[in-house]
Formats: C-alpha cells, structure tokens, sequence
C-alpha cells in the first residue's frame, strides 16, 4: 500500500512532510515487523513493554525512540527531509539519509517520498562502502571451540558478505562480527564476569574475510564451517546496509543472550522478516545451537563448506604418511633429521607429502613463537626444495571432525537413581551449557568440560529435605595433548560447590593459622574451637568450591583412529569452604589425573584428585569418579557412574536428554 493518493493537492513542504508522517501512523508502520526488526525493538518474554535492544543513543532519532516506535517513526521521516548542516555536506557528520540507508529505502517503498523535497545529498560514504561489499550473497561461519580463550569457550559465529566481483578471491571478500569491545588489559576472570552482566558495549565491524581466517584458521587453529544462505542479492544488500546503521551505535554484551549469535540471527531476520529466529532463543544464545536452527529452516541454506584449520591440515598429512616418513619429519623439525636425508630415499610424490607436512608444522609452530633467522633460513629452505618437485599437494580431504549441528543439544537434563553407604537416594541434574568430559564428542573438542550453570540436587531416602551435590557457575576442562610439534598446557578449573564426607578427625594441635584460611565472622587470634562432640559426628555437607590445576595430556585423539584415549596428570590447589571449618576457606594443594578412552557410542573416564587438606590438621581428602557412558542418540545418553571420598563412596544409573 502507497500513500501517493495523500499528497496529489499538496505543494507546500511542511504539509507534506505532515502528510508523510500522518500517513505512516495511518497505516500502522510503527507496528510493522521490519521497522520493528530495522530498530532491534524486542518484546519482553513474560510482562512489561518492549523496547530496543539498541543501546547507543545515537541509533535514534526521537528522544523516546528506544522504547516508542511510534516517535522514532515520525521523527525520522522528518529528518530526512531535514536541510543538511556544512558538516553534513561534507561528510564529516552525516545527515539521516545517509545515516541510515535502510530506513530510508523501506519507508521510501511505503510512502513514496516526493525525490524533489529530499536534500541533494551524494552520501558518498555510504556509496563507497557499498560499492566495496557490492553484496550478492551472504554465508553463516561458524568458528569452532578455542578452550584457551573465555569469549571463544562456545565458538563463534560471524557473517561473510560474497562480493558480485568474480574475479575476486573469496577470502577478499568481506566478514561481518558482532563482538564485546574489552580492553586487552582485562583478566580472564574480568572479562568472564563483566561479559556475564554486560559490563561491555558489543559493536559490529567488517574485516576482509582473509584477516579472521588468519585469526582463526592459523593463529588460534579453530576450524571454520561456512554455511551459505538461500538469500538473493537484494536480500544481502538489505543486511549489509543495516550493518551501516548499526556502525553508530552499540548493544550491551551479554555473554549467554546478547551475544554474537543472536545478533547474527537478527541479520538473518532483516533478509528474510518472515524468519522468527530469535524468538527460539530467549535465555542464552549459543554459536552451534545458531547453526542447528539456521539448518533447521527449509531451504535456508544452499551448501556447506569446511575450511580446516592449520593444526587440522597438518593432522591430515600425517595421517597420510606411514611411520617412517613421520619419524622424518618429527626429526627434521627437531633437529636429528636432515633435509638431504629426507630426500635421498624414496620417490617424489611421497617427498612432496613430507615437505607438505614439514611446512605446515613449521608454519604452526611459528604461530606459537617467534622463528630466529636460523629458523626462517631451515623453512626457505625446505619451500625451496618442494618446489623443484613437480607433483600436486594432497588433494582435500574429508574432515577429522564433525560439524557442530552433529553435536548433542547444548541444555541437559539428567535423572539418577544411585545407592551410596549412607542410603539410596534420588537425583535430578540440569545444565544450561555445555559438554562435559563423559559425553559424546561429536561435535565438540574430545575429551573436554565446558560447563556453565549446573546445579546437581539430591534427596536421600532418609533424609527429610533435598541438599544441593554439586554445581558449577563454570568448570573448563582443555586436555590439550603433547606432541612432537607441540607441548601444550592442559588445565581444569572449577568454580561453585561440591560436597564431602566430615568425620571426628580434626585435631587442634596440628591447626596452622599462618596458612591460606579465612572466616569472616571469627578473627583467627581469638583462638576459637569448637567443641569435641562437634567434632564425632557423621556430615554430608555441602561446600563452596574453587579448584584449578595445570599440567600436561598425552592422546591419540588425532591420530584418526575409532579408538581414541588420553591420559593427563595435573597439579593445583583446591579452595573449600563450609560451616564445619573454623578457620573458614582452606586452601589445600591438589594432584589430578584424567583418563578416558572412547569407541563409537562409548565412552569410559576417571579423574581421580587428590587434596592435601593435612596441612591444617584434617584428614587428606580425595575424590576418584568412574563413570561409563552410552549414546542410544544424538541427544540421549545413558550412564553409570560412581564416586570414592573419604568415608563415602556411591554408584548410580542416569539417563540424560539434551535439548
């Protein structure tokens, strides 16, 4: 519907910039879902009236525009008819034609703007910039997992813009990101929490594809699946001028909701407004549940690409070399090998495969450090020699992994019924995200824990109310395992609850004040004790945790084998707290170890620790859990597992359903 038939006896300006808006509001634009799309306006799950998810002021036009429609509707149409200041001509501010392009050709589409009372503006910027995307095609990546950075635990996802240049390299096209903006100088640990409350402003920015692929691909060895959407020319060039709007202005960060993918769903949402994506996602937002929904829609996406990582490259060249020619190359790079040595025996196409495998690990290694010139000088040398070899690089090869939409459902319940030396009891478990060490690794990083938001609630036959086992506000397990080429970091860390057995064991003399405890209610000099026959009674209690180790894994996970393991042993400190403790939070060493193995639908793991709580006058405690799992489906598994304490051990059966 057109509103020419408004504006037929209409010549003076002002009233027919008053005709506009009158006929906006008469045809309910305001309610409209892409002006409501094109202004991020979203309605809130339970009560309340809706508002933007905009945060900049700058995004609006009307002073009640983050939370009226309506006022930022008739505000911009009046804008834009709007005489242009000098800084506005000249570009070095711009006017709201040229602000916000999208608006303007949406609402043009609607209202038919008389071209004659707009001022004569080039928006040269907004020209260029387009002229440089020149977008006919627009493709979701997903990142996968980088365990050794906070903002990449879930992976990510961003956009790529295919340019209609066919004489241009794909990887000179354009990528779309949505991310927090942190300094540098933030801690894991900070970043971790102003991300969980928004304490960042989440920006978009364009980069030519090529430069995350370096990120990604090389420096941090994430693989990157490309998922092309069914969006025509004119959709893409819908999304990337909303991306030009957005340029002025900024959404809180929030680490599970608001975060890369969501916003990456409300683009999606902008070429395609019959799409209701983010409507599926109102408590958190994770990058591979994006790619799930996104391949959930009917013909919304016309293929799938792998871009393997550098580290996935070069496990794909070893995996095709046998172990001699493997021994050559872990010796060339360690030194024992010569180059003369590789090429004195054997035929070419087989030097060309260890040459291929020699350069991609030095050119992993050299993401790791800085090479000395020695170093340079042995890789020029090896480039040298394969290319006076006239045979082919191995040609593509079926992935190593598995794409994320092969994984389970990143929300679990889980339902237990165990027996334990104090009584059976009951258990239900619920987990927002993610992946823990005993389920299936399709999809994920083996042998990993990624865990946010997991409370574990018990009930004893015998006891009158529920207690709290466990749970994590985060628990990462990164099993990175030692090679020839590299010998990674492995670490766990666990902040939240756990529980443990107290018995009669505490003697006062072997107290050590001067050691890492703290109660906030009872100074250490006022030589508090309670008294013995607090001291001979049985507890199950429940106690604040915090426990982090590091150390070093030894696997065969990419080796390519159906039967995979690994093995890591970790040393830390463990932090507890409970009401039983007089001196508050101990803090005791710890030894670790964690050891699975897994074949098709099962999956075998250990961690056993250790905690040298002896140094305050307690028994030493440890915790050894056992555990066997079976995947019937994708998003079913069942367990049995058990648990070794001091003076407790239990085994239980679970069936878990992931969503």
């Amino acid at each position: 519907m057109h509103a020419d038939f408004l504006f037929g006896q209409t010549n003076d300006p002002p009233d027919r910039i008053q005709a506009y808006k009158d006929a906006a509001v008469k045809m309910n634009l305001d309610s409209d879902r892409y002006w409501r799309l094109l202004l991020h306006y979203r309605d809130p799950i339970l009560f309340g009236k809706g508002k933007s998810e905009a945060d900049g002021e700058e995004f609006f036009l009307s002073p009640n525009g983050k939370n009226d429609p309506r006022s930022e509707l008739v505000e911009t149409i009046q804008s834009f008819f709007r005489e242009p200041s000098q800084d506005e001509i000249s570009e070095t501010k711009l006017h709201p034609l040229c602000k916000f392009p999208e608006r303007f050709r949406w609402l043009d589409s609607k209202l038919n703007f008389d071209k004659n009372s707009l001022p004569k503006l080039n928006c040269d910027r907004y020209k260029n910039w387009m002229n440089s995307l020149n977008p006919v095609s627009t493709k979701l990546i997903f990142a996968s997992f980088y365990l050794n950075n906070p903002a990449s635990l879930f992976g990510h996802n961003l956009f790529k813009i295919g340019s209609e240049n066919s004489t241009r390299s794909e990887i000179l096209d354009y990528a779309i990101n949505f991310a927090a903006n942190y300094s540098p100088d933030d801690s894991s640990l900070a970043y971790t929490f102003k991300g969980l409350m928004g304490g960042y402003p989440g920006t978009f920015s364009i980069f030519p594809y090529y430069y995350k692929i370096n990120e990604y691909n090389d420096m941090e060895s994430r693989d990157l699946w490309e998922y092309e959407l069914n969006l025509n020319a004119e959709e893409s060039r819908r999304i990337a001028s909303h991306v030009w709007e957005l340029g002025s202005t900024y959404f809180d960060y929030f680490f599970f909701d608001e975060n890369c993918s969501y916003h990456l769903l409300s683009l999606i949402e902008i070429g395609k407004p019959e799409l209701r994506l983010r409507d599926k996602f109102n408590l958190y937002t994770i990058p591979s549940d994006t790619v799930k929904l996104v391949l959930e829609q009917e013909g919304l996406i016309r293929k799938k690409t792998y871009r393997p990582s550098l580290s996935s490259k070069l496990e794909q060249k070893l995996f095709h070399l046998d172990e001699e020619e493997k021994k050559k190359v872990y010796g060339y790079l360690n030194g024992n090998v010569q180059l003369e040595q590789i090429l004195e025996s054997g035929e070419g196409q087989r030097h060309a495969f260890i040459l291929d495998a020699i350069l991609d690990a030095t050119r992993y290694k050299r993401t790791q450090k800085k090479f000395s010139p020695e170093q340079e000088e042995k890789y020029r040398n090896v480039l040298l020699e394969r290319s006076k070899i006239n045979f082919p690089p191995l040609p593509e090869q079926a992935p190593m992994v598995s794409p994320p939409e092969e994984g389970h459902g990143s929300g679990r319940i889980k339902l237990s019924r165990g027996q334990s030396n104090i009584g059976g009891y009951s258990e239900i478990a619920i987990r927002a995200a993610y992946h823990d060490f005993l389920n299936y690794d399709k999809g994920f990083v083996p042998f990993s824990t990624i865990e946010y938001f997991s409370a574990v609630f018990r009930k004893y036959d015998y006891y009158k109310n529920p207690t709290l086992e466990e749970g994590s506000l985060v628990k990462i397990l990164s099993l990175s395992p030692v090679n020839p080429i590299s010998s990674p970091m492995s670490f766990y860390f666990d902040i939240g609850a756990d529980s443990s057995m107290i018995k009669h064991d505490f003697d006062s003399k072997k107290t050590s004040p001067y050691l890492l405890a703290y109660n906030q209610n009872i100074p250490l000099w006022l030589g508090y004790q309670r008294t013995k026959n607090d001291y001979e009674k049985e507890y199950r209690v429940t106690n604040v945790n915090i426990e982090g180790t590091g150390g070093y894994t030894f696997s065969n996970v990419n080796s390519g084998s159906s039967f995979l393991w690994t093995f890591s042993i970790q040393i830390g400190a463990k932090g507890r707290a409970n009401g039983y403790y007089p001196e508050g939070l101990l803090v005791a060493p710890q030894a670790a170890i964690f050891t699975g193995c897994s074949y098709g639908n099962w999956k075998l793991g250990l961690s056993a620790q250790y905690f040298g709580f002896s140094i305050y006058g307690y028994k030493d405690d440890y915790k050894v859990s056992p555990g066997i799992r079976y995947s019937s489906s994708q998003n079913t598994e069942i367990r049995i597992e058990g648990k070794l304490q001091k003076y407790y051990e239990e085994a239980q059966v679970s069936i878990s359903l992931f969503f």
